[in-house]
C-alpha cells in the first residue's frame, strides 16, 4: 500500500495536531460539514507551523478518503457495527489505523500510543478498548488486508479505491471496468493546486514574475492560458500578498472552460443563474474586461456576501448580486440577456478528487431526482435569453442524466433553441457539440458544457 512521508511530531506547548484532527473529523463526519471548509477553518484559527499544517491536512484528508475501509477494519475488530461505537472512538480508531496503514514515518508505537492517550482526554473509559483494538491489529495485520475483508469484487474495488458500493456499481454497469477504474484512479490522486491569474489586476507574463518573487514556483497548465498549476508555495495561501491582492484566484481549468463556452463580449449584458461561490461569475468579468453587466443571482444569502468580497478582492465590477431562486425568476428579465449561463446544481460526481467527503454524502437516489430541478432551472433561464442570444448549460458532474438527457428534453420542447457546437469556444481540443471533460482523459475536473441559440 501506498505510504505517507510525514513527521507528525509534536512539540510541548505546541497544539495536539491529532486531536485537532480527531475534532475536525468528528465535525465532518458526525455533523456532516464539507471537509473543505472545516480545514480552512481550522488552519485559520490555528497558527501552525508548515510541517504541522501538512500533517493536519493528511491525516484529515487521508482518513475521509480511506473511509470505508477503515471502517470495515474496525468492524471486523471490534465485531460490532460502528453505530453502536462512540462516535470519537471511531474517530480515533480511523485516524489511529490511517498512521498504521500509511503512514510511514509515524512508527506504530506512536500511532497506538497517541491514540489511547486521545481516547484518555475525549473518551474516558475507553481507551482500554482503543488500546486492544489497534493492538489486536498489529498481530495479525494479514488478517485485515483488502482481500481478506472484501466479500466480493465490487467491495474489493471499493476499498482499494475508495469509493461507494452503490457508485461503483452505478459506473461499472455503464462504463465498464477499464474507464470506471481509470475514474477511480484520478478521483484517488492528490488534486493538483491549479488557480487562474486574475487579468483585471494584472498581465500573466507580470504574474508569473510576481509569483516567483513571492518565493513560490508555479508552470502554465498549457491548456487554458491563464490556468497555472502551483508547485510550490511557503505559508498559508490565504495570507500571500499574491491571493489577498487578488493577482490569484483558485479554480480548476474545467470551470475555467465554462466561461471560454459562454464567450461574453464586452458591453454584454449576461445572466449567471446559480452563480456561489462565484467563479465562473468572476472570470466571465475577467474576459470582459469589466465592460458590460452581469447578474449574479443565488438563493443563499450568505453565499452573496462572499461573492461580493471576493468581486472586491478581484476587482471585479461590473457584476450585480440577487438574492434568486433560480426556478422562478422574475418577469421582467424576460428576453433581456445576451448570454444566459445555468451552472446547474448536481451530484458533483466530477469533483471527487477535490472534495473527498461528497462520495459519503451521495445517494443513488440523487442521480435521478436532480434532473428534474436542473430541468426547471433551464426553463426559467430559457426565458431570459434575447433571440439571437446562447444559454449555456453546465455542471460538473459526469453523470448523462444530469447533463445529456436533461439538455435533450429541454430541446425536444422547445424548437426557438438549437445546439451549437461548444469545443471551437474552447483553447484546448475536445470534441463536441456537447462536452463531457472525463478527468482520467482530460486531466481536470470532470465537467459537462452544452452551448444552445435561441432563433433571432
Amino acid at each position: 500500500m501506498d505510504k505517507v512521508q510525514k513527521s507528525g511530531r509534536i512539540q510541548q506547548g505546541q497544539v495536539n495536531i491529532r486531536r485537532l484532527a480527531v475534532q475536525a473529523l468528528l465535525t465532518i463526519n458526525r455533523d456532516g460539514a464539507y471537509a473543505n471548509i472545516v480545514l480552512q477553518q481550522v488552519l485559520a484559527e490555528h497558527q501552525l507551523s508548515d510541517v504541522d499544517r501538512r500533517f493536519f491536512t493528511e491525516l484529515v484528508y487521508g482518513v475521509v478518503r480511506r473511509r470505508n475501509y477503515l471502517d470495515a477494519i474496525i468492524e471486523a475488530l471490534a465485531k460490532r457495527p460502528l453505530r453502536k461505537l462512540s462516535s470519537i472512538v471511531v474517530e480515533i480508531l480511523r485516524l489511529g489505523f490511517y498512521q498504521l496503514i500509511y503512514m510511514d514515518k509515524v512508527p506504530d508505537s506512536a500511532a497506538v500510543n497517541e491514540s489511547v492517550k486521545l481516547a484518555k482526554k475525549m473518551a474516558r473509559g475507553l481507551d482500554g478498548f482503543v488500546n486492544g483494538v489497534l493492538r489486536n491489529f498489529l498481530r495479525n495485520r494479514e488478517a485485515f488486508s483488502i482481500d481478506e475483508l472484501a466479500k466480493s469484487d465490487v467491495e474489493r474495488l471499493a476499498f482499494i479505491y475508495n469509493q461507494p458500493i452503490w457508485l461503483l456499481e452505478h459506473w461499472l454497469a455503464i462504463y465498464g471496468e477499464e474507464k470506471t477504474i481509470g475514474l477511480c484512479v484520478w478521483f484517488n490522486e492528490r488534486p493538483r493546486l491549479t488557480a487562474r491569474i486574475n487579468t483585471l489586476k494584472n498581465s500573466i507574463s507580470d504574474t508569473m514574475v510576481a509569483i516567483e518573487k513571492e518565493g513560490w514556483h508555479a508552470v502554465p497548465t498549457g491548456k487554458v492560458p491563464e490556468a497555472i498549476y502551483i508547485t510550490k508555495h511557503r505559508g498559508s495561501l490565504e495570507s500571500s500578498p499574491l491571493v489577498k491582492e487578488g493577482l490569484l484566484t483558485f479554480s480548476d481549468e474545467a470551470s475555467m472552460a465554462v466561461a471560454y463556452v459562454v464567450d461574453p463580449k464586452e458591453g454584454e449584458r449576461v445572466l449567471d443563474c446559480c452563480a456561489a461561490p462565484g467563479g465562473k461569475t468572476m472570470h466571465m468579468a475577467a474576459r470582459m474586461n469589466n465592460k458590460g453587466h452581469i447578474v449574479a443571482d443565488d438563493i443563499h444569502e450568505h453565499k452573496l456576501g462572499l461573492m461580493e468580497m471576493n468581486a472586491k478582492r478581484l476587482g471585479v465590477t461590473n457584476v450585480a448580486f440577487q438574492l434568486q431562486d433560480a426556478t422562478r425568476l422574475p418577469s421582467e428579465w424576460g428576453g433581456s440577456f445576451d448570454k444566459v449561463l445555468v451552472d446547474a446544481p448536481c451530484s458533483g460526481l466530477g469533483i471527487l478528487q477535490r472534495k473527498l467527503d461528497m462520495r459519503w454524502h451521495k445517494s443513488a437516489e440523487s442521480l435521478t431526482t436532480l434532473p428534474i430541478l436542473q430541468l426547471q432551472i433551464l426553463e426559467q433561464a430559457a426565458k431570459a435569453v434575447k433571440p439571437g442570444g446562447v444559454l449555456v448549460y453546465s455542471t460538473c458532474t459526469i453523470n448523462e442524466a444530469e447533463n445529456e438527457d436533461v439538455v435533450t428534453t429541454f430541446l425536444a420542447s422547445h424548437q426557438e433553441f438549437s445546439l451549437e457546437d461548444a469545443a471551437p469556444f474552447l483553447p484546448f481540443e475536445v470534441t463536441g457539440p456537447m462536452i463531457t471533460l472525463w478527468p482520467q482523459r482530460d486531466e481536470m475536473d470532470g465537467f459537462f458544457i452544452a452551448r444552445l441559440r435561441k432563433q433571432g
